[in-house]
């Protein structure tokens, strides 16, 4: 991994991605001069987030995991964010530090040389991980976000940027070894998609509240801005894999009409639960929903899920199971009918 990034992308994705131990051999004149033109390169996709956490972490201190050639920390550290640089290449830190010294930046760098690192680092409020935990399995990935955790006060934030699900079904789902290389290049060891659900499986037992989840440039990344709500139970999360049908499904037009249901069974635990489904809408749109049939109402929130290519994932999520629940579909398109199957069904509980 270190080996990996110390091949650090420019301002974009566009730009070409250089090595920073190879960028070190230039004059601090001519480094400064090449950073400042990709930084101003990176407006055009980090602009956006630079506005809106600008003011957020305004005399904050934060922490960054992989923090590259550090556009992100010197645009907050200007803005007034007290930023810890933390990377596995020394060569990045390196080039970070230096052009904080020629911007009159005080910006702390921090090696990740191992998970003890980590416990080097000041308290923080803020946990920013833009395009760099993804990049390693979802274990070891759970390893490094419990040892930052650790620094995380209450009711800090924790901010990331990954590629999402919808991005790696459309790339054709490769094994993650192999979708790394098709991301980041033929260096590249490991990159895993991640949506909210996913991340806060990887948190687990520190307990999440969503803030905001936004997919953008055409689903190729996804950000998650969560507030930190404490440490919760240690044990295993809970679940238990329900029968899906075995047959592709139908629903009818107009809309609203109401298509196919299951029960559900016993819950993994209690009443509070999440049911994660997998399916592929060929044609249409469907409706998703669980109901409760003695209550005769719906007890999640409905998600809709139109025609696309390649499995699509859901999530619904209630506090009021019961053994009775059923998993309720309809036709959620007012031109035509609807064709789907769903592949798995799996109950855990909510996190």
């Amino acid at each position: 991994m270190a080996e990996k990034w110390r091949e650090v992308p420019g301002g974009t994705d566009q730009q070409p991605r250089r090595f920073s131990d190879e960028l070190l051999q230039a004059s601090t004149a001519d480094l400064s001069a090449w950073w400042e033109r990709q930084f101003e390169a990176a407006r055009s996709f980090r602009g956006w987030y630079w506005e809106l956490y600008g003011e957020i972490l305004r005399d904050k201190r934060v922490l960054e995991i992989g923090s590259g050639l550090g556009f992100d920390a010197v645009q907050l550290a200007s803005r007034g964010a007290a930023i810890t640089c933390c990377d596995i290449a020394p060569s990045n830190l390196e080039i970070v530090r230096r052009i904080a010294e020629v911007r009159g930046l005080n910006i702390q760098t921090l090696h990740i040389d191992g998970l003890a690192a980590l416990e080097r680092g000041p308290p923080v409020d803020a946990v920013w991980a833009i395009g760099s935990i993804h990049h390693m399995p979802f274990a070891e990935a759970r390893e490094e976000s419990a040892a930052a955790l650790e620094r995380l006060k209450p009711g800090g934030r924790w901010i990331e940027l990954c590629y999402p699900r919808e991005r790696w079904v459309r790339e054709g789902s490769p094994p993650f070894r192999e979708w790394g290389r098709l991301t980041d290049g033929e260096r590249t060891p490991w990159v895993e998609w991640y949506d909210i659900e996913k991340l806060k499986e990887r948190l687990h037992p520190w307990r999440i509240e969503p803030i905001m989840e936004r997919r953008f440039e055409s689903d190729t990344y996804v950000w998650m801005d969560c507030r930190m709500l404490g440490r919760g139970d240690d044990r295993a999360i809970t679940r238990r894999r329900a029968e899906e049908p075995a047959v592709p499904l139908y629903a009818a037009g107009p809309i609203w009409s109401y298509a196919w249901q299951m029960p559900l069974g016993r819950s993994p635990a209690g009443a509070a639960v999440t049911v994660e489904l997998e399916c592929v809408v060929e044609r249409g749109s469907v409706g998703f929903v669980l109901l409760h049939p003695t209550e005769n109402r719906f007890i999640s929130r409905e998600a809709i899920v139109e025609a696309r290519t390649g499995n699509q994932r859901i999530y619904l999520t209630t506090e009021a199971y019961a053994t009775d629940v059923r998993l309720l579909t309809r036709c959620a398109t007012a031109i035509g009918n609807c064709e789907y199957r769903i592949k798995s069904i799996e109950l855990r509980e909510s996190l």
